[in-house]
């Protein structure tokens, strides 16, 4: 049976014809700049960045390549802020005296509970962007001595920068700072909270938050670079770039109440990342202010829960990973899109149903703030991901396919009786895999010629031209 595909849902850079490989699997495309006063969102997606094949005794951080992060992180760079990769990471970068600037990078090790193996295969920070951000950080002219990975949480029970994940870091810059939780043990609870240093909660709560401290080393740093992990939430119902931020204060624990639950008249979300603030002195910036950029790993990212879980496949990505990066300078922009993209994710392995009408409220009272932009767009919920759809009106989102998602064709020939025969690889070994085939070299009108699980599949009547490529099969 032939099953028709809608237009856009493949924007291909390479495909395979009878006479091999037709175009180049990577474009360097242009990168204008943001148009003036509309803040920009960058989703850049390549096949081939995450590859866990899900074997026994395999573990998925074991299955990223650096190399193609690398790429990703540049392209959207350059795509965020235009010219040349070495311009857009200045641009990113900005102040003067570029060797002593000094940068923070947020990252998720909400899982990491062994300080070795930090998370072992559940969900939780990967390595490869934070070390593209660094690299982007010295393109600009920063010292990688002067940067800080860091996670403050420190609730119970206790979080680590595991080892392996600073081992990592260490292989490509060996002077990079790490910094966990124990940052707050110095902090006397018994002093008055300082607005240099504590959250300024916003006077319109009913039940005011108590007194949080900001962690004492990100007040100091020049810059902030915020690296989720993007996933649901199994009570907040997400958690973004700026739930990430629990971690840049002391017990976040104690704020549950104002995000687990729907708290019509403020968020602590958005009080956190406009702190501290003193009016009228100009020398204090707040973490948004302090934000460079917000780079959402959504390599492999957790569609359903929180903790608990290792990664899954998503279904709007065609049961592969989502291989995907989410990149802007704008914190609202950026939790913006990531949510939409999160909400039309099915999630059905955990109970964690429908994000909830309140769940983005956050992000109206930050854009109230002057944190940045706003937006929303309605998805049709586990229909394959399609950038066409994404119609923002207030933000400009820019989707870049660096390479499309399924199996590697190594071999395309014609057989005598001028069928084709087609040869793959896929890194989910032995899973059902679904033909495709497109009369242009775009891959637009599409169709669905068969399934096979052999790693081979014969197109007894090709059409000329003939581009193909192969998916794996969500339906069993």
């Amino acid at each position: 049976m032939v099953s028709p595909l809608r237009r856009r849902e493949f924007l291909v850079r390479s495909a395979w014809a009878a006479g091999g490989l037709l175009a180049a699997p990577r474009v360097t495309l242009g990168s204008p700049a943001a148009r003036d006063g509309i803040s920009r969102v960058v989703h850049v997606h390549h096949g081939r960045a995450a590859t866990w094949p899900r074997a026994d005794g395999t573990m998925y951080r074991d299955y990223v390549d650096q190399e193609t992060v690398f790429f990703m992180l540049d392209e959207a760079v350059r795509h965020l802020k235009g010219g040349s990769t070495e311009d857009a990471w200045r641009a990113v970068f900005p102040l003067s005296n570029p060797e002593s600037r000094t940068l923070g990078i947020k990252v998720n090790c909400n899982n990491a509970l062994d300080p070795a193996d930090g998370a072992g295969n559940e969900i939780d920070a990967i390595p490869e962007p934070v070390i593209a951000v660094i690299r982007g950080f010295v393109t600009a002219g920063g010292r990688s001595a002067n940067c800080h990975v860091y996670d403050g949480t420190n609730t119970s029970p206790q979080r680590h920068i595991a080892t392996w994940f600073r081992d990592r870091v260490r292989a490509y810059f060996p002077d990079v700072q790490f910094h966990g939780g124990s940052g707050y043990d110095d902090y006397d609870d018994t002093r008055d909270c300082d607005p240099r240093e504590c959250v300024t909660w916003d006077p319109a709560y009913q039940d005011p938050p108590p007194e949080t401290r900001i962690y004492g080393l990100a007040l100091d740093w020049d810059y902030l670079v915020n690296v989720p992990v993007v996933k649901r939430h199994s009570q907040a119902n997400i958690t973004l770039g700026y739930k990430n931020h629990f971690g840049t204060i002391d017990r976040c624990d104690r704020l549950h109440p104002w995000v687990y639950d729907d708290v019509p008249e403020a968020s602590v979300l958005a009080d956190i990342l406009g702190s501290p603030t003193v009016p009228g002195d100009p020398s204090v910036k707040s973490l948004a202010e302090k934000t460079a950029l917000v780079v959402g790993d959504m390599l492999y990212g957790q569609p359903c829960s929180n903790f608990g879980k290792e990664p899954r496949p998503w279904d709007i990505f065609r049961g592969e990973w989502p291989n995907s990066l989410i990149v802007s300078d704008d914190p609202v922009a950026a939790d913006s899109v990531m949510a939409d993209i999160l909400e039309q994710e099915p999630a059905y392995d955990g109970g964690c149903g429908s994000i909830r009408s309140w769940a983005r409220r956050y992000l109206e009272y930050a854009e109230a703030k002057g944190q940045g932009t706003f937006d929303h767009v309605e998805l049709p919920v586990g229909q394959l991901f399609d950038p066409a759809r994404m119609t923002y009106t207030k933000i400009d989102y820019r989707h870049l396919e660096m390479w499309p998602s399924g199996a590697d064709l190594t071999k395309v020939s014609r057989l005598e009786n001028g069928a084709i025969l087609l040869e793959w690889t896929h890194y989910f070994e032995g899973d059902l895999c679904e033909v495709w085939r497109s009369p242009n070299p775009d891959f637009s009108d599409a169709e669905l010629l068969g399934a096979s699980p052999a790693g081979q599949y014969v197109d007894n009547h090709p059409t000329e031209p003939a581009f193909y490529r192969i998916y794996r099969s969500t339906s069993g």
